[in-house]
């Protein structure tokens, strides 16, 4: 994360005094930068909270490699304010046609990203109008648009669609990912030699309906290359008979999908994606005046698409909604980095959590607030002594 602000202060600081480049050249540049600064604190923000601030103008400073304490969440948090409005005010609602860039370029930062991250930023902070305005921004775009299947939107082929508002790409061939290699199941006969490194619980699996579309977004059951049936246990510790093996989680197709079978592959990792657009707006909407008709068919914009069982606004109350909103995330969201701090926000991490692992015979280790953001690397409560972890342990 410190590399991407680094690259960014450095191309920001770089630019600033060029002369060979027009005006709206550098303010593009300089928007695209701040963009990627501005990803970076968020995710720096979200693990560790307060952080080391540093930007292009420390490079000026001959002392700006001095021991610094870190800057708390709401002084970044009004870094990032400012210059996601100010990248939001430059940069182009797409790439067609245009006249810096001469090809489409899809990969890059938008006027629809910026204003999505600084709606995740306000979502983060609980400023519930906020959040209500700029996704409506966003949508009032008509940039972006759900795509027609769950399953299709994660496929290897698919690098760019309607639904992408800002995406990690790359190419099989030249940049390739090993996504695969780490989502994909052991002894599979199609999609074959991977690690299962990155599952999802049973219990998290089982909570979706049949009729859901997500529901096929994993590898529950299948006939192993090893001559063994791998699927589910019926029960907690329970032995496989002559023949099976009880896989102890699920692996998922959503970066794995069985269209694909060479070592190194170009899935594009989605960051920020139009569904997470309307969740937001649903959930802003829900704690600003309780359920509405709008906030419901936000919803079931995104149930409809993957023909999962809708909502009904008569059902629900203000906090029902709202743990169907959590609950809806998690299905749709899962593996693109959205829950722990959806958990958290939404004051479940430790309850949920913790609920799991008591299910399966561990210890409750989640208390908070010290385990609400990670121990700072070591190696770097080393190098600055203004880093602690004395209150995260």
């Amino acid at each position: 994360m410190y590399k991407l602000i680094a690259n960014a202060n450095n191309a920001i600081f770089n630019i600033t005094p060029m002369s060979g480049i027009t005006a709206a050249e550098k303010a593009q540049f300089i928007a695209e930068a701040k963009f990627l600064r501005c990803s970076a604190y968020m995710d720096l923000t979200d693990s560790w909270e307060p952080v080391i601030l540093i930007t292009e103008a420390n490079l000026g400073n001959p002392g700006y490699l001095d021991q610094t304490p870190p800057s708390s969440v709401e002084e970044i948090d009004a870094f990032m304010i400012k210059e996601l409005t100010e990248a939001a005010d430059v940069l182009p609602l797409n790439y067609k046609n245009n006249e810096i860039y001469g090809t489409n370029d899809v990969g890059r930062a938008t006027k629809g990203a910026a204003l999505t991250l600084l709606a995740k930023l306000y979502l983060r902070s609980h400023d519930w109008q906020k959040v209500a305005t700029l996704t409506k921004q966003v949508m009032d775009l008509n940039e972006y648009q759900l795509y027609p299947s769950y399953l299709g939107l994660f496929k290897e082929s698919n690098k760019w669609c309607s639904e992408n508002i800002f995406s990690s790409l790359s190419d099989a061939n030249t940049n390739g990912t090993e996504l695969l290699n780490h989502f994909g199941p052991v002894d599979h006969p199609v999609v074959q030699n991977r690690w299962q490194y990155y599952t999802v619980n049973w219990d998290f699996y089982n909570t979706f309906g049949d009729e859901d579309e997500r529901k096929q977004c994993f590898f529950p059951e299948f006939m192993g290359t090893d001559g063994l049936l791998h699927k589910q246990a019926p029960s907690l510790g329970a032995q496989p008979p002559a023949g099976e093996f009880y896989m102890q989680d699920v692996s998922t197709k959503k970066y794995a999908d069985d269209e694909t079978t060479t070592y190194y592959d170009g899935h594009s990792v989605n960051i920020l994606r139009y569904a997470d657009v309307l969740l937001s707006r649903a959930e802003a909407l829900n704690e600003i005046s309780g359920p509405t008709q709008e906030a419901i068919d936000l919803i079931n914009q995104v149930k409809g698409r993957s023909h999962a069982k809708l909502l009904v606004l008569s059902d629900h109350t203000q906090t029902s909604l709202r743990d169907a909103i959590l609950q809806e995330r998690g299905w749709e969201l899962f593996y693109e980095g959205k829950r722990r701090s959806d958990l958290i926000r939404m004051n479940k991490y430790d309850v949920l959590v913790n609920a799991y692992h008591l299910r399966v015979g561990e210890a409750a280790l989640i208390k908070m607030p010290q385990n609400k953001y990670y121990t700072y690397p070591q190696s770097q409560v080393d190098l600055n002594p203004n880093l602690s972890n004395a209150d995260r342990q």
